[in-house]
């Protein structure tokens, strides 16, 4: 599982690589928003190719 620090404005744009395997994830992966979508510091998500948890914490 990797954690990672990416921009918002950035990840919803662009979308971001799952760091096991390369595949790009994007909103549609969001497993959970915390605390909620409009103001998300932390997202779960699981990568639909290898199945690996990855965090986004957002800055």
């Amino acid at each position: 599982m990797g954690r990672q620090n990416v921009p918002r404005d950035q990840w919803l744009e662009l979308g971001h690589e799952c760091p096991r395997c390369g595949e790009q994830i994007s909103e549609e992966d969001v497993h959970s928003w915390r605390p909620m979508p409009e103001d998300p510091k932390l997202l779960l998500l699981y990568c639909p190719n290898c199945g690996d948890r990855v965090e986004i914490n957002h800055i």
